[in-house]
């Protein structure tokens, strides 16, 4: 871990790295806007470059993250960092990442609570509220009549126990996110099943 604190270094690393496995690869582009006390002290603890390191795909852990500036500009990636206010429901440690890769985009707003604990609060403006500290499965699908069915049924076909499950719904855009906490690791199989759901736009999986 690099900095002085585990909330503004190994919080803000997983942050980034839960990101980087939401978004299936290292970005292109990342916009990176810090809030509340990150904003007063990112660079001082080391902030930026334990998200860059997260972006990059290093856990906290890893021995790379004090170089993550060097890597990511031989990677190519382009990467700005910038103040906001999110507002006072936001914890001071937050942090709103706006990605591009390849084919896909992603905004994500993550909090660091303390002690390098996380909870990831929106994506693509969609609410959500998990921390990624169990097996978990986030999709974004269409909200229609049947589809929490299909995806309840397509989960317990592979032996897998739902501990939890919570969705979040933009009615005018008629979509919707939800992240499933599960009782075991999940496999491949299962997340193609998901993904071969009609309505299904986008299935990514946490396995910790």
């Amino acid at each position: 871990m690099v900095g002085p604190s585990s909330s503004h270094t190994a919080g803000a690393c997983r942050i980034g790295y839960l990101a980087n496995i939401l978004l299936g690869q290292i970005p292109d582009k990342a916009k990176i806007s810090l809030h509340g006390s990150f904003a007063e002290t990112y660079r001082g603890h080391k902030t930026d470059i334990a998200l860059i390191g997260g972006l990059l795909g290093f856990p906290p852990e890893d021995a790379r993250i004090p170089d993550s500036f060097k890597i990511a500009d031989k990677k190519g990636m382009k990467y700005s960092f910038t103040e906001i206010d999110l507002g006072s429901d936001y914890h001071p440690n937050s942090v709103l990442l706006e990605l591009e890769g390849k084919n896909e985009k992603l905004s994500i707003i993550g909090c660091s609570i303390g002690g390098g604990n996380i909870v990831i609060k929106e994506i693509n403006g969609l609410e959500a509220g998990f921390d990624g500290d169990s097996p978990t499965i986030i999709e974004i699908h269409k909200d229609i009549r049947g589809i929490v069915a299909n995806i309840t049924s397509a989960i317990a076909m592979h032996g897998l126990q739902i501990l939890e499950m919570h969705l979040s719904r933009n009615i005018r855009k008629g979509i919707a996110l939800s992240w499933i906490e599960c009782s075991a690791p999940i496999s491949n199989e299962l997340i193609e099943s998901l993904q071969n759901i009609p309505e299904m736009i986008n299935v990514r999986c946490l396995n910790v």
